[in-house]
């Protein structure tokens, strides 16, 4: 379950400002020194400008000479140019700060997204939080800067500026306050009431995208506008458009309300301020330098807060909700939880024990629910899968093939039951994975499991050259060109290896059949004894799929093999076919014991038989 966040500027502190210590250390503390130095600079020039001011009025009267002129000059531009010079290099240091935490962040959300189960992702949520929280990385960065200025850029010069007008007059203080409390509790409430507008138009703002892409999008265009659909999701748009519209409407006028509100408490404590400088003035309590300088004070302070809450915390407050969504995602838990019906401690579903006998792998009354669902689409399922043996799983749509096979591969645990699986094939030890992470190839994202591979019907098109569309399956291994040559050639591609796949990178693209043998080219080309193929060959005719399959098993003769799927004249090349109904495998055997004794093997059989004639 997600954890619900209520404030996520604060969090954003608490958890975030720790990692950005970590990530530079060294450039952290020379930036506060340098943030610290250039604060002090701004207040130093304001008490200065106070001499400055008296000494020139001195002149002008008489009363001082031109040295003493000359002399606080002098020493007001060589603080402005100290100034100068240190803020340059402070937005320079926090530049580089930024590009080290955001190279963190993103190494972190690649290995949290890398460590998660795989099943999170069929949770809408968990995916549509991940989503969020790609977004989220460099707003989350904005806010941690925003923590950290005012504690070394703002603080120091309030605590300077606060004890100089002190010594001018101590009422300033609370005047002061009068101005920049209602600004802070009116930022405070737009923080808030933003906060709870991104919570509300954030599922109508992914529909708007989405439509938009099936408006715009490559992926969608052909078949939106050949079904003359355009105006049908324009409509859609522009009708969800108006509900996130309505409701920043809502937004902005409460915000216009409470502004109007906050400047009229700050105009007039600017009105006390100035009142109680000119009667000081009048009074000769204070000089005319005095009165300059804590006007400019006051107006240097005044911007500070306003640069900091209207700027900094006003720019980023419209992206909370994708913050929000960063935190929540890199808290989710990396532990399996403990599952009903197993003891504690005990493996979560998979164990790396081998099965007895020559099985490869053991399910034990294997159950499988769906995240949000309330039925099994894996029901006390128990079976046995030999070493070296190729097995197909056929059924109708919804009987649990694809599920079982991603069972088989430990992409998806059990709900209750055991798998068992050959301990070659076992999940590499995390801290191996860790090891890796820090070798020298520099590599981050290392696959944590060994000696399984997948061909799946949803395969990638990888926007690259040929060779690295088959190679990618197994990087760790040095490259074997000859190797995904010749398996290209079996599976009947011939063009160069350096082939470009990418349109969009001047390449070329290849009909939907040749990247289906490319994806077998590549999920053969991975060193692995076990390997699943989930009707993979959807875009290619019947026949032409038996003798891919035929070919497929000579290939990969002596590795253990399961084949999913619906075209029965394909699984006949399968040492054993396993019949799925509902979630149950209700028979299992050769193509002609499942045709003598299955009817439902035998009806599905004989339905496709025209398609193999």
């Amino acid at each position: 379950m997600l954890k619900k966040n209520n404030n996520a500027f604060l969090k954003t502190i608490r958890v975030m400002f720790p990692k950005m210590v970590r990530s530079c250390p060294g450039l952290f503390a020379l930036s506060a020194l340098v943030s610290i130095a250039n604060s002090l600079c701004m207040g130093i020039l304001i008490w200065l400008s106070q001499n400055l001011y008296d000494v020139v009025i001195g002149a002008v009267s008489g009363e001082t000479g031109k040295p003493g002129v000359v002399r606080a000059a002098l020493l007001y531009g060589a603080v402005t140019v100290v100034n100068q010079i240190l803020n340059g290099l402070s937005v320079y240091i926090m530049n580089v700060i930024f590009d080290i935490i955001n190279r963190d962040i993103t190494w972190e959300l690649h290995r949290k997204s890398d460590r998660l189960k795989a099943i999170n992702f069929e949770n809408e949520q968990i995916y549509n939080q991940f989503q969020k929280a790609v977004q989220g990385r460099d707003e989350a960065i904005f806010l941690l800067f925003i923590c950290f200025t005012p504690f070394t850029c703002h603080l120091p010069l309030y605590l300077f500026l606060g004890s100089y007008f002190y010594t001018v007059d101590p009422k300033f203080i609370f005047a002061v306050a009068l101005i920049f409390l209602p600004v802070c509790l009116g930022y405070y409430f737009k923080i808030k009431a933003k906060e709870r507008l991104v919570d509300d138009t954030a599922a109508p703002a992914r529909k708007m995208d989405y439509y938009k892409q099936c408006i715009t999008s490559r992926e969608y265009f052909k078949e939106t506008r050949i079904l003359g659909a355009v105006d049908f999701f324009r409509n859609l748009f522009f009708e969800v458009m108006g509900v996130v519209n309505s409701l920043e409407m809502k937004y902005k006028t409460r915000s216009l309300r409470i502004d109007l509100l906050c400047k009229l408490v700050t105009l007039t404590g600017y009105g006390v301020v100035l009142y109680m400088l000119f009667s000081d003035v009048v009074a000769g309590a204070v000089s005319v330098g005095a009165f300059a300088a804590v006007l400019n004070g006051i107006g240097l302070l005044f911007d500070e807060m306003k640069e900091l809450v209207s700027g900094d915390i006003g720019e980023n407050i419209g992206s909370m909700g994708a913050v929000k969504s960063l935190l929540e995602f890199l808290e989710l838990p990396e532990e399996e939880e403990k599952i009903p019906g197993r003891e504690a401690g005990s493996p979560a579903g998979i164990s790396s024990e081998n099965a007895s006998g020559s099985a490869a792998i053991k399910l034990k009354n294997v159950c499988f629910r769906y995240p949000n669902s309330e039925t099994d689409v894996l029901k006390d399922l128990n079976l046995e899968i030999r070493e070296g043996e190729t097995v197909a799983l056929v059924g109708q749509n919804g009987s649990g093939k694809t599920t079982l096979g991603k069972i088989l591969l430990g992409l998806y645990e059990p709900t209750s039951g055991t798998v068992e699986l050959a301990e070659r094939w076992e999940t590499i030890p995390e801290e191996t994975a860790d090891r890796r992470k820090h070798s020298d190839d520099g590599k981050a994202n290392k696959a944590r499991t060994r000696g399984v591979s997948a061909v799946f019907q949803d395969f990638r098109r990888y926007k690259m050259s040929l060779k690295e569309n088959v190679m990618i399956s197994d990087i760790e291994e040095p490259e074997d060109e000859e190797k995904a040559r010749a398996l290209l050639e079996s599976m009947g591609i011939g063009l160069p290896m350096d082939t470009n796949l990418a349109v969009e990178f001047g390449g070329i693209d290849l009909s939907g059949g040749q990247w289906q043998r490319i994806a077998i080219a590549r999920g053969i080309y991975r060193n692995c004894g076990f390997i699943v193929l989930d009707e993979p060959t959807a875009a290619i005719d019947p026949i032409e799929e038996s003798a891919l399959y035929h070919k497929f098993a000579e290939i990969t003769r002596g590795r253990t093999a399961v084949l999913v799927t619906h075209r029965i004249g394909a699984a006949k090349i399968a040492d054993r076919i396993l019949v799925m109904e509902e979630g149950r495998c209700t028979d299992a055997g050769t193509h002609e014991q499942l045709m003598g004794r299955c009817a439902e093997y035998r009806r599905m059989y004989n339905a496709q038989a025209e398609w193999y004639r």
